[in-house]
Formats: structure tokens, sequence, C-alpha cells
């Protein structure tokens, strides 16, 4: 479901600066990005970096993507590492080239044996990187890593910010001519997937996939990264993002676990639409409430995703006492769609999607003047804006001057006079008269 262009995966034992090299070539293969930002959370810590990440980029006259991947372990002992090198295998399967990359610092290690005859087993093209060469002495201690089997090493520091551009010279000179011209004919709709950490976000990302694309366990903060995969879904190009658990500043005490939840602000910043996940078998916390209010904040359309709809014992009345509820405690999302999903059992979660496309059409919709000035004229014929301190803010005009978020802009005389309740009038009626359901609507006024 990925696209087309060739994949360039990362590959290589805890620690060796995967996603510093990951973060460097996604800068440097981004020529149109005047200030490029890191795209995978990088920290001291080991094993960082648990699902795979995918960036496109393009070198020269050649795109092709780019897939951080955890480090490869031997023998793990904690069922999570194993599945990063469940990940670590997809990625490989999937990948056209490989890039191995080792410490030039700490020389050869029994991992590297073991990862490099791996890797030789798979077939695919590899491309060998000794990394952290930060001094001309350490440019000199390769010779030990021919012992690895492999084509002679490149030297790079990510720090630095050597050796990256020769690496990617020999990449494109090993990956197939690709036709992007096919690339740009559409953006995708992206579609980030948010909430409180372990609701099951990963696992709906999962079961919208058909796959195991992102590791799911039973301990929250597990995804670090936000996630961005990209598939077509009913011939229509999605871009979804997983991202990291978001908890309230004050319970966030680790410096790594601030800078991912930064990162799922971000991504819902950047997103289309925000699929907000809730546990049903939970009491909806403040920080839900939180999220939404950034949804809605930030004018993304926006889906509610009721999750774990399985473990609820149901009558004939739950759905509806469940729904009154969510709409009681979450009052700023009333316009938007609902579905009670369960990941485990994948009980509607691929009608996430349908409810996005509905969503996002309506987030993409324009009307036109004509038909918005009719209805302005009903709804100040029938109530007209509340005097302020004696005076009638007095509305003539409204136009639409934008989509994603549908925007208006009215014209008029006091119009700085017009108070919220009679903007929330306007909104409401214009979403009764011409939907905008699961997006959130702007008015503006301007004096004339």
């Amino acid at each position: 479901m990925q696209n087309q262009l060739p994949i360039v995966a990362i590959v290589g034992r805890p620690n060796v600066g995967k996603s510093s090299l990951f973060n460097r070539i996604t800068a440097d293969a981004r020529p149109s990005s005047a200030h490029p930002k890191q795209i995978a959370v990088v920290n001291d810590r080991p094993g960082v970096t648990r699902d795979r990440n995918y960036a496109d980029v393009k070198w020269g006259k050649t795109p092709f993507t780019i897939v951080d991947t955890g480090g490869m372990d031997v023998d793990p002992d904690d069922p999570l590492i194993d599945n990063v090198q469940l990940q670590v295998d997809h990625a490989l399967a999937e990948a056209t080239l490989v890039v191995f990359v080792v410490d030039v610092r700490a020389g050869v290690m029994p991992h590297d044996i073991i990862v490099a005859d791996k890797l030789r087993a798979s077939g695919k093209p590899i491309l060998l990187v000794a990394n952290k060469a930060d001094s001309v002495s350490l440019e000199m201690d390769t010779a030990e890593f021919y012992r690895l089997g492999l084509e002679e090493p490149v030297l790079t520091s990510c720090v630095q910010n050597i050796g990256v551009r020769q690496l990617l010279d020999q990449v494109v000179e090993i990956l197939p001519e690709v036709d992007d011209t096919s690339e740009n004919s559409s953006k995708p709709i992206k579609m980030a997937i948010v909430g409180r950490p372990n609701v099951g976000k990963s696992s709906i990302l999962n079961s919208l996939l058909g796959e195991e694309r992102m590791i799911v366990d039973n301990r929250p903060g597990t995804t670090r990264d936000a996630v961005n995969i990209r598939f077509v879904y009913q011939n229509i190009p999605f871009e979804l993002v997983d991202t990291a658990g978001m908890r309230r500043k004050s319970s966030i005490k680790d410096e790594l676990e601030s800078e991912t939840v930064q990162r799922a602000i971000h991504s819902i910043r950047q997103s289309d639409i925000a699929a907000l996940v809730l546990d049903v078998t939970q009491e909806l916390a403040q920080q839900d409430k939180t999220i939404a209010n950034f949804i809605a904040r930030n004018g993304k359309a926006s889906v509610l995703v009721l999750n774990k709809w399985d473990l609820v014992e149901k009558d004939n009345a739950t759905h509806g006492e469940f729904m009154s509820q969510i709409e009681a405690q979450v009052p700023q999302l009333d316009y938007v769609p609902k579905i009670f999903v369960s990941a485990l059992t994948g009980q509607r979660v691929s009608k996430v999607l349908d409810l996005a496309l509905d969503v996002h059409r309506e987030y993409c919709t324009r009307i036109p003047t004509p038909a918005l000035n009719e209805l302005l004229l009903e709804l100040r014929t029938a109530h007209p804006p509340p005097r302020v301190k004696g005076t009638r803010p007095a509305l003539k005009y409204i136009t639409q001057i934008e989509t994603q978020p549908p925007t208006f802009l009215i014209f008029g005389r006091n119009t700085h006079r017009v108070r919220p309740p009679y903007t929330a009038y306007l909104i409401n009626n214009i979403r009764s008269a011409f939907g905008f359901h699961g997006t959130p609507i702007r008015i503006f006024y301007r004096r004339n």
C-alpha cells in the first residue's frame, strides 16, 4: 500500500546514529525547505526508534522513500524489542536498497557481524556507512569493517554533516530511475490519529492498514515518533500519522516524552483531519477535552473514534447514553461525526476512512455567494443582531473567502459590536443549511 518510489531502509544495531542520519538525509534531500526540521526523534537512549518512520525525499532528479528503523538487537528479552525486530524485517522485505549503519568509534561489534550476515542473506544491495567519523583519526580506523564482507564503508558524521551528500550520491547511483510526475498529481488527505496514551491509536492504524504496521504494546508511550504512512483507499491517496500519546504537561517528566508530545501537536497542525481516539472503558479525562479544544482551535476537520466498544456491556439504551455523554462533555466538537469501533476485532474500523472522506469533502466545500446572502437575509430578518450600547450591528453582505476550514467574511456597519452568541447563531444556521459535517466554521467581520 506504500507509494511506488524506491525504498531505502536505514538499519543497524541500536544507538549507531540511524535516526540522526535519517534527519540529515531528509534535511539535505528536501531542497524546497528553507528551514528543515528533524523528523525522527533523536535521543542518546538506545531503542528510541521503534516504528518504521518514512519520508519522501529527492536527491538530484531521483525521488525515493527513506525509512528509519529500530535497532536490530540479538536475542531480545523484551517482547516490545521483539516487535521492533519484526518492523525491521518488514522494512527489509520492502526495501530497494539497505543502508547499514555502524559506529566507527566503537569498531566492529559482535552484533554488527550478525546484522551483516542477515543483510547479505536478504540479497538486497547494501551500502555500509561508518557513522560518527567526527575526526581525521577516526576516518583512518575503517580497515576492520572489511570483516563484515561488504564494500568499502562511506564515512559520515551527522553532527558535523560530513559525508552525507557523498552517501546520497551513491544511493541514487544504485536506485532505479523513477518517473515521479505522478507523485504530485494529487495531494493525499493527511489524517492525524491523536489521543491520550494507550487508547488504541496504533491498533486502529494497524486495523486500517490490514497489517501490523505499527508496534502495539500495552504500555503507555510505545509510539515515540509521529509516523507517516501513505496508502490509497477508494482510489484516493491518504497519509495517516500515528502520534505519541498526549498527556498533561504536568505529567511529562521525561525530556524525550516532552519532545514526542510536541510532535503530536505539530502533526495536528499539519493535518487535514484529526481522528481523536477515546477509550469508552474509561471516564472522559480533562486531557481528552484539551485535545478536542486544540483540534477545534486550529480549525481542523475531525472524527471522534470511540474505541474498545467490544468491552462494553450493552443494551438498547447504551449507544444513546454514550452519545449524550460525549456530546455533553465535549460540546466544542458537537458537529463532529462519532463512530464506535473495536480495534481488537476490527469492528467498524474501516468506516473511519469512509467518515474521513465525507468530512474532507465538507472541509473543502465552497458555497456560492448568492446562496449565502439569501441565508443571511433570512437570518437577520428572523433575529437581528442585538443592540450593544444602544447600537445595532447591520450585516449587509457575506462571502466565503477560504476552505479548509470553511471561512466566511461578513461586511456591514458596526460589525465590531457583534457578540459571540450571535456569531454562534450564524454558524449553526450555516451548518444547518449547507452541512459542513465534521469541520469547524470561521466567521470574520469587516466594517464598510
